[in-house]
Parts: structure tokens; sequence; C-alpha cells
């Protein structure tokens, strides 16, 4: 079942056209990564997903056409966590800040208090409830505007580069961590990316360019297009190029997206 649907999607600013008879569907449950590099029309999509800009095309989301009368009921089930959680902050704890959005919806205190301690530990921002959130570093804020999202357990989940201020350490751990919500609670993910190190997660990777899909497909499969994206100035995952070197010369047989995994395989 698809639970994002984009038919015919033309957009353009002024007189350039960023998407012309553009179509793209996401099925439920799925994690599909969207990368590009700048310029490739990844920002404008999610404009248009969470209702910011107008576009004349076909837009569903939950099987509803997305409207002017709809987009806050729809909003209500979607996550989104961009790139600057600075302009997402309105309170002066963490706490504070992951309580806001049920507070509003009159949620009762108690459950509040109970999912608070579930995304903390998740995400493992414990330490950092009673700080300021204007006082983190870039990759805490980015964190926190993580965990508010998850905080009001969307069925849709959309990352605008929503983790590029984190280090690869804690990236890669916090990947996981997103892959093992995503099929726990069979929530829905879109991440919009130009780091294809963040896509070895996912179970979908579509590759846009001037409003174009080039690549689509599942791991690890997609990346026999790599000349593609590496024409378009998006670098290979370091794990997925060194898997591919070591299968021609016959030391391994398939690509590993886990780095990890790669090491076991070798010393086998």
């Amino acid at each position: 079942m698809n639970i994002i649907e984009i038919n015919n999607l033309t957009f353009r600013y002024n007189d350039n056209f960023i998407y012309d008879d553009f179509s793209l569907n996401v099925k439920r449950g799925t994690w599909v990564t969207i990368a590009g590099p700048n310029g490739a029309g990844k920002t404008t999509l999610v404009k248009i997903l969470s209702g910011l800009v107008k576009s004349y095309c076909d837009v569903k989301i939950f099987g509803k056409k997305l409207s002017r009368g709809n987009i806050y009921e729809i909003r209500k089930d979607v996550g989104f966590v961009f790139d600057n959680p600075d302009s997402f902050f309105a309170c002066e704890t963490v706490e504070d800040e992951l309580a806001f959005s049920l507070e509003n919806m009159a949620v009762a205190p108690s459950t509040i208090k109970r999912k608070i301690k579930e995304i903390s530990s998740l995400l493992d921002l414990n330490d950092i409830l009673k700080e300021n959130p204007y006082d983190l570093s870039g990759g805490e804020k980015q964190k926190v505007a993580l965990a508010c999202a998850l905080m009001l357990e969307p069925r849709i989940l959309i990352l605008d580069e929503a983790l590029m201020m984190i280090d690869v350490a804690q990236r890669n751990k916090l990947l996981k961590i997103l892959k093992e919500y995503n099929k726990r609670k069979r929530v829905t993910i879109v991440s919009f990316t130009h780091n294809l190190d963040e896509a070895i997660y996912s179970d979908r990777l579509v590759i846009l360019n001037h409003g174009k899909i080039v690549v689509d497909g599942v791991f690890p499969q997609v990346f026999d297009e790599e000349r593609v994206m590496r024409k378009i100035g998006l670098e290979v995952p370091f794990s997925v190029e060194l898997s591919q070197k070591l299968r021609i010369y016959g030391i391994i047989d398939k690509i590993y997206l886990d780095i990890e995994r790669l090491v076991d395989e070798i010393w086998k």
C-alpha cells in the first residue's frame, strides 16, 4: 500500500522548472532515502510534502489529496525534522521542548512523562534534559529535534538533512536506532540527504538530479549504478566502494553496506 503518492508533479520557480511531470510512490512501513547533489530538487520536494509551497499536481498522503483544507489534519501524523533545528525550538529546556507539542494537544501529564523517558533513553538524551536547547552543539540540537518528532509517534517521519551535524560515530548509531524503530513501529521514513552514507539502512534509494530520478532501486543492487552517482557528484559509501574492489579480486561475493559486517566477512 502506498502511503505517499506523487503523480505528475510540475513545479517551477519563476521560469525555471524544478520538476516537470515527476512521479514517486512510497510504500507504507518502508525507509526510502532520496539523495542528490545541491540543486537536485530535494528541498523543494520536502516543502511540497509539508504544504509549505503550493504545487499543481496530485499529491496524496494516507490516501488523501494534499490540500489547504486538510493539510493540518495530515500533518498530525507526519513528523518533520529539518536541517536547522534553531528555528524549531520554543522552550527553555530540552525536557520542556519534548513535552511542548503533547501539552498543546492536552495529553495527560503522566503519558507525557512516560514518553519523555522512553524517547530520551532511546536517543541518549537523559544528560541534557535540563539544558537550554540553544546552548547545545549542532549535533545535540538535531537529536533533540528528532526526539520531538518521535514524541508524536508519527506514521511518517520525514528527515531533511536532519543528521548532517552529528558526528560519524553517533550518526551510525542513530541510523541503527532509526532502523529498529522503523521495523518495530512500522513508521514510514523518507530521508532527504546528499550523503549516501546515511542511506545504508534504507530499503530503497532514489537519486535525483535536476528534478529527475536517475537511480531508483533496493539495496545493495542499487549501487551497481555507482558511475551515475559519481557523475552527478555523489560519493559512494566507503563500505560499498571497498566491497566492489574486493569482489573484483574474488575475496567476497557481494556488496556489504555495514563496514563491521564487511570486516567480519574478510576475516572468515
